[in-house]
């Protein structure tokens, strides 16, 4: 039994979306699922109850109506194996957002997935739409400015309950094909919280001969620069495909089950050998290798959002890391290393009582850095623009530049509160 929802701006494809994955589901499981589409569902019942059109009612009916629409929600769940609601947070007011999202559907999904369609296509749905006709003016500027309202403010609400903001794309195919695999593997796979506590128990009698762990990113951390692209190109995939999967600063769920679906499709002995070639490309950082390989009494821990295979082959090499965790590219996933997973490691770690350093470079790396008691950041080369906006909207951040490596962020250490 699941409750799934998935959000976005209007016209961005939602109802298209579900409407193909209960056909997919249909036609390849025996699972049963229920489409309850929002604004058509809750304008019934206005009808029914005050027989008046949902948008005419003063704030306290829609209120009792959205509540009632989440009983309805728990309902359908009683009877379908899935029920997928198509959501909205906000609309579009002029300069400013109405906030239609409530407490009750804070509390009444499991998942929540945001469909993040090209503001381009957003556009025109909205012109050539034969149904109610709504936003036939908006700009590419608004609808850009209004998604990123929402997941800003959806992440926020995620994070709190320790849930993931799964962001979708356009690629309808793929995204039918990533719910497909959420449904039927989500604990074993994409729980990070479960995922966390499996880690600790497969390496816990090495964890406990320390009490202070060392998470450190690969990828233009230890390395100065990221051995994926080199990999990808040995491989035939191009640059700008790997780029197109994370646009937008996407880094969830999603967009590595598809970089894993594109790394999969290849022979496992040529898969082998890219990493090898990629080997010799990687060089290290000698700042970060020093401090690394002088921590005696600390647990090193590898974790990587690019390829596990090659970073294999840098530790067989260099013995740097205690235990590497990263992406692989067999046709099974084991888990995804995301932002989240990060974070989960480092909370766990904390949990259990572990002095927990972490060292990152980009934005995937921000929430396993935030989480850590000592968070740094490095930056080889240049500063990474995703940082550096990141950082300019938080009020308060523990992270710090890592000493003596490279370039280093203006970053404000002391919360406004604390200053007062």
């Amino acid at each position: 039994m699941m409750k799934l929802a998935i959000y976005g701006v209007s016209r961005a494809g939602k109802d298209y979306l579900i409407k193909n994955v209960i056909a997919y589901l249909q036609e390849t499981t025996l699972l049963t699922a229920i489409h309850i589409e929002g604004s058509k569902t809750l304008n019934a019942l206005a009808q029914d109850m005050f027989q008046k059109p949902f948008k005419s009612l003063e704030e306290s009916r829609k209120k009792t109506l959205r509540e009632k629409f989440t009983e309805i929600v728990n309902e359908k769940n009683s009877e379908y194996d899935l029920v997928l609601v198509d959501g909205h947070y906000s609309f579009i007011d002029g300069d400013s957002y109405k906030v239609v999202f409530t407490e009750q559907d804070k509390n009444v999904y499991d998942h929540f997935f945001y469909l993040d369609t090209p503001s381009e296509m957003i556009v025109e749905f909205s012109r050539k739409s034969t149904g109610e006709k709504r936003n036939l003016d908006i700009t590419v500027e608004q609808i850009r400015n209004w998604k990123k309202y929402e997941k800003c403010e959806l992440e926020k609400i995620c994070n709190s309950h320790r849930k993931e903001l799964v962001i979708l794309d356009e690629d309808t195919k793929s995204t039918i094909q990533f719910i497909s695999f959420w449904l039927d593997s989500y604990t074993s796979k994409f729980c990070n919280q479960s995922l966390a506590l499996n880690f600790y128990t497969s390496y816990k009698e090495l964890l406990e001969k320390s009490n202070q762990v060392i998470l450190v990113d690969c990828d233009k951390t230890v390395s100065i620069n990221d051995g994926t692209y080199d990999f990808c190109r040995y491989l035939g995939i191009k640059k700008d495909e790997l780029k197109s999967i994370f646009r937008n600063d996407r880094y969830t769920s999603y967009q590595f089950f598809k970089v894993w679906n594109l790394y999969k499709k290849h022979n496992p002995m040529k898969v082998g050998e890219s990493a090898t070639q990629t080997l010799e490309n990687i060089k290290l950082s000698q700042s970060i290798f020093d401090y690394l390989t002088n921590q005696k009494d600390s647990i090193v821990i590898g974790v990587t959002s690019g390829v596990f295979d090659i970073w294999n082959l840098v530790n067989e090499k260099h013995q740097i890391f205690d235990i590497l965790l990263g992406n692989i590219c067999k046709p099974e996933i084991e888990y995804l290393v995301t932002p989240l997973f990060k974070k989960e490691i480092s909370n766990l770690l904390r949990d259990k009582g572990k002095h927990v350093v972490a060292i990152g470079d980009s934005l995937i790396d921000i929430p396993m850095l935030e989480a850590a008691n000592q968070g740094y950041l490095v930056a080889h080369e240049k500063l990474n623009k995703a940082v550096e906006a990141y950082l300019a909207e938080t009020e308060c951040t523990n992270i710090e530049s890592m000493f003596e490596v490279g370039l280093s962020y203006d970053l404000n250490k002391c919360c406004e509160l604390e200053e007062v």
